[in-house]
């Protein structure tokens, strides 16, 4: 990855139009010296000139982009044992194989296309106000933030029970062990989220370079399983269906959360096949979705007609290989009870294919792997407060960026919300993210159905292969199987997601009355977002060459932000 040499040869990245990416000094009324503002407004005042002080950023090749997004959504089969435990072998290779066709080509594909059109460090935020205005794309960046940060709070956690299973050699539970926490818990939870937290601080460049070496060590216990069980698969221990006899999974109305009790909902899914379909479909929901996160780092990349585009597409491979082949030999070439799936189950597996050393390794793997998703949420959920400051949806601090590009202050408040929900139930929260995640996907999939037929005729850097109505049918599946996540929701995630509804509420509130009395400073811009371009009218080029075409790149500039 190449850096800009200095930050006046940084022109536009990613079409930025008129945002934090482009110093540029003009004339203004009666001879004056000005310029053009920055959204940011990061600049020093110089012989009566401001310049810009935002420093020049570490642009992510294919490769970097595509783990972080990869890491965004799975970062390895860990966390598959639920799946195989609520609907045996043979529907869990199937649910896999369905489900990232459903889910995430159909999610990865809208992002390509609307990320690289709508460029913006808010990611899925600037397209619903793209298609239904400001007001909407405050609900939709409230609802996924708190998703993301949801997500984020439970890898800390993750990888305190990973280690405790290196040390005590016990099993730690679905929830993350959630008995409780002693002294030394908080200082180690506290710690290993702040030494993450400022690596994320460091730059893109770091986290993606990280997330390539962190993905070659937590999947290489995998390669080496996959290779040695290949030739012990037997093909019909992939045929076992759900065991109707497993007692696994109970309804208790007092035992939310705890073991593998289901807590009450408002709709009951009937066990058909009996597959005991709320937790089979929220791991599946959770392990294969978040791919929209790669909207967030939009601006980010060097180039949006190659590296962008060909980094999603490129996350999808890396999703579907690292779940589907390990399940497939996992479940083929050892001999398992479905009741046997519990956390931490694939060392045992591994241990039984080819030694101990591996299940060891398989457990050190895991811990590590959950180092590089909390890094890769981390990156995405702090570019998208960053972008919702850009566009006044929260306070003007928040588009601070650090000297290496980061977004300073929207690091520092994901790191505070990981820190105090890393102590939550965990079962609770993977189904109050589910819920929230679903919602703020509503809401991006109708603005893209209303973005395609708004301006189906618009060219664009990626594009999906098909008409409007062929779109309509394309992401279809997804939305009647995210309906049925929700309406299988518990009694308690039900309440959860209200609450934070109304917190969100109250906060709008808040904000409204702060503009109004001028206590906190917002970004002040007009409805609809600046992207330095419409999709009719820039030719999407990579780095080197906006930095190359200044002039043009100065005529692009139809509609400026206001004069300082």
């Amino acid at each position: 990855m190449e850096i800009g040499s200095d930050w006046e040869k940084e022109k536009m990245l990613i079409g930025a139009k008129g945002t934090d990416d482009i110093p540029q000094d003009t004339e203004g009324e009666e001879g004056e010296d000005v310029t053009w503002q920055p959204e940011n407004g990061n600049s020093v005042e110089s012989n009566g000139v401001k310049k810009s002080t935002d420093p020049p950023r570490n642009y992510l090749g294919v490769l970097p982009f595509a783990v972080i997004v990869f890491y965004n959504v799975s970062g390895g089969p860990f966390g598959i044992e639920p799946t195989v435990r609520a609907a045996g072998p043979l529907y869990s290779i199937i649910g896999f194989i369905f489900f990232i066709l459903v889910w995430s080509v159909p999610e990865a594909l809208v992002t390509a296309e609307l990320g690289a059109t709508y460029p913006h460090a808010s990611g899925g935020v600037a397209w619903v106000e793209e298609a239904f205005g400001r007001k909407a794309s405050g609900v939709m960046g409230y609802i996924s933030w708190i998703s993301g940060a949801t997500d984020n709070a439970i890898y800390p956690a993750l990888f305190l029970s990973y280690l405790r299973q290196i040390l005590s050699a016990k099993n730690a539970d679905d929830g993350g062990d959630d008995a409780g926490r002693t002294a030394e818990d908080v200082i180690f939870l506290i710690v290993c989220s702040t030494i993450l937290t400022c690596i994320n601080y460091f730059g893109l460049e770091i986290v993606g370079n990280m997330s390539i070496i962190i993905a070659i060590i937590s999947m290489s216990p995998f390669v080496i399983m996959c290779a040695v069980g290949i030739f012990k698969i037997q093909p019909h221990r992939w045929l076992v269906p759900s065991s109707p006899d497993a007692g696994i999974y109970q309804f208790d109305d007092d035992a939310a959360g705890e073991g593998d009790s289901i807590p009450p909902g408002l709709f009951v899914l009937p066990n058909l096949l009996n597959i005991v379909w709320r937790p089979f479909l929220n791991n599946l929901f959770w392990n294969v979705n978040s791919f929209d996160a790669g909207a967030n780092l939009s601006k980010e990349v060097r180039d949006l007609k190659t590296v962008y585009a060909d980094g999603m597409k490129l996350s999808i491979l890396f999703v579907a290989v690292s779940y589907i082949l390990p399940l497939l030999v996992a479940t083929g070439a050892a001999e398992t009870k479905q009741e046997d799936w519990v956390s931490g189950y694939l060392a045992t597996v591994a241990i039984e294919i080819v030694g101990p050393w591996l299940g060891g390794w398989m457990v050190v793997a895991a811990g590590i792997s959950n180092i590089s998703l909390f890094m890769a949420e981390l990156s995405a959920d702090s570019y998208q407060i960053m972008g919702m400051a850009e566009r006044g949806l929260v306070p003007k601090i928040f588009t601070h960026r650090s000297r290496f590009g980061t977004p300073t202050y929207g690091i520092l408040l994901c790191w505070l919300v990981i820190v105090f929900m890393s102590f939550s139930n965990f079962n609770e929260l993977i189904q109050m993210m589910n819920f929230n995640y679903t919602l703020s996907l509503f809401m991006e999939y109708a603005a893209f159905i209303k973005l395609r037929m708004r301006d189906d005729k618009r060219s664009q850097p990626y594009r999906i292969p098909l008409n409007t109505f062929g779109c309509i049918l394309f992401i279809t599946p997804a939305i009647v199987s995210m309906l049925v996540i929700l309406l299988a929701s518990s009694y308690k995630t039900f309440v959860y997601c209200v609450g934070f509804l109304m917190l969100g509420a109250i906060g709008y509130w808040f904000q409204t009355l702060c503009r109004h009395k001028n206590w906190i400073e917002y970004v002040e811009c007009e409805e609809g977002i600046d992207y330095g371009h419409t999709p009719n009218d820039l030719d999407f080029t990579s780095v080197e060459q906006r930095e190359d075409d200044e002039d043009a790149d100065i005529q692009l500039h139809d509609e400026r932000p206001q004069i300082v």
